[in-house]
């Protein structure tokens, strides 16, 4: 078999120690020598009787680098000698090691790697295709990553399936951390030239105290944005409160953002402004708000105090305000919907999240970030087919990010298999054969109202009023639909 590292003709001086276990000599040392050496293991001059054990200690000095003690284990034995493959030797020791080794292998006239002849000194072998560029500067690094990766494909030979998933997943996000952004949140992911954008503006903005107006379609991670600033900001260690103004009734919204006294028709509460005091309050969907409460919102803003309903008095309070819109506000304010000195004062610092059709490959890193997350959460290894992988990139996304978890948690549950498959992922009309699967027009119907009905549940995150308006149809006959489709 092919080495997969240098090994050269020495007479080196080595120690073999031994343990001799509960026997009356305890530890043995017997003087032999390396007569080949590599960076993984050497052979050694050791007749028989061979050492019962097969861990040994060696001891060498190498000239000018001082004495080294590692562990080896036997891995081979003849009546010359035994093969011992080197443990715990750290990066220093190898990097001496290979000074050492690339002196004594100068004047070979083979390869070190295959034994074939090399009298003309090439740079690369003929027979193995091994570097063999030992002077190079590069020489041990690159060295190391081939071997690297020889080694681990020997390796696999052996694994199963779930074997091979269980380790690229490790690699994917432990070791490459494709799906993890580190410098800003383990969920907000990506690698195009917009996102990059917006992580460099997330990383100047964080440190000042400036509003923050985040815009973009439904699902795109405004919410993720606004916590991506909170956590780079000085107030990391105060609170991060979020409040979706469409979600609260109009009645409820004012006592929910500036709270009430006991006495009012709203129970006595501390408002989500209050609760702020100190960190960020984060509005979504800030063009909610009723023009009576822009107007309130614009004077907490300009006084930084709050004043709950049913009470005359102020509370002063330090908030840093990011707000969230999916609709063009400055055409709210030409419509005269949106308080015009609210926009101006919410407007100092802006950012405009790109839909995810238009990020081109992070569609693939959100989909393994998310992949990796829930079949981590459920104790499972799952990869995506090579057909998945084409759909999930010609796909739109319609919904976004939130369809993207909506869709990959959904797969990770249903497949029954380690592979997850178009179908799973409910994309398998974007695949070449899906006109295999339609045999019929009701079929084609069912699955178009299906995908139609995914799209409006995602984009109304889940508010079944708005997903019958935006369907043209009754509230019923979303809720049987969704039945019919178990959603």
């Amino acid at each position: 078999m092919q080495r997969l590292d240098v090994r050269c003709r020495v007479d080196l001086p080595v120690s073999v120690i031994l343990d001799n276990g509960g026997s009356r000599f305890g530890i043995a040392e017997k003087k032999t020598k390396f007569s080949e050496l590599s960076l993984s293991g050497a052979l050694l001059d050791y007749p028989p009787p061979h050492p019962e054990k097969k861990i040994l200690g060696l001891k060498y000095e190498l000239p000018r680098h001082g004495e080294f003690e590692i562990l080896g284990e036997v891995v081979r034995k003849n009546s010359q000698g035994i093969a011992a493959k080197f443990y715990n030797v750290n990066r220093d020791a190898k990097l001496k090691l290979w000074d050492f080794i690339k002196e004594n292998i100068a004047e070979e006239s083979t390869c070190p790697y295959c034994n074939k002849e090399n009298n003309r000194k090439v740079r690369k072998c003929n027979a193995c295709g091994w570097s063999l560029n030992f002077n190079s500067p590069h020489y041990f690094v690159e060295h190391e990553k081939e071997s690297f990766i020889n080694r681990l494909a020997l390796r696999c030979t052996t694994f199963t399936l779930e074997d091979i998933c269980r380790v690229l997943n490790y690699i994917d996000v432990e070791i490459l951390k494709i799906g993890k952004c580190l410098e800003i949140n383990e969920e907000f992911v990506g690698s195009c030239r917009s996102m990059l954008e917006i992580f460099s503006m997330i990383r100047n903005v964080a440190p000042t105290d400036l509003p923050v107006l985040i815009t973009g379609e439904a699902g795109t991670g405004k919410e993720m944005t606004a916590t991506a600033i909170h956590e780079r900001s000085h107030r990391k260690d105060k609170p991060f409160i979020p409040i979706n103004c469409e979600s609260i009734p109009e009645h409820l919204l004012e006592a929910e953002l500036f709270g009430s006294e006991k006495g009012t028709l709203i129970n006595s509460k501390t408002g989500k402004c209050e609760y702020a005091n100190g960190g960020t309050l984060f509005l979504n969907n800030i063009t909610a708000l009723t023009p009576s409460l822009q107007s309130k919102f614009l004077k907490f803003l300009d006084d930084k105090s709050v004043e709950k309903i049913g009470d005359k008095s102020s509370v002063k309070v330090d908030v840093r305000v990011i707000s969230a819109a999916s609709t063009d506000l400055r055409t709210a304010v030409a419509k005269g919907v949106f308080n015009n000195e609210l926009f101006n004062k919410l407007n100092t610092f802006t950012l405009t999240l790109p839909p995810v059709k238009d990020r081109g490959d992070d569609k693939i890193i959100l989909a393994r970030y998310f992949l990796n997350k829930f079949s981590k959460e459920m104790g499972v290894t799952k990869i995506f087919s090579r057909e998945s992988l084409d759909a999930i990139k010609i796909y739109d996304w319609p919904g976004n990010i939130r369809e993207i978890i909506n869709k990959v948690r959904k797969s990770v549950v249903m497949s029954p298999d380690a592979e997850i498959t178009p179908y799973d992922l409910d994309l398998h009309f974007l695949t070449a054969d899906s006109a295999d699967c339609i045999t019929s027009l009701r079929d084609a119907r069912e699955t178009i109202e299906k995908q139609k009905l995914i799209e409006a549940l995602v984009a109304c995150n889940n508010n079944i009023t708005k997903v019958s308006k935006v369907l043209g149809i009754s509230r019923p006959s979303v809720y049987s639909l969704k039945k019919k489709f178990y959603l």
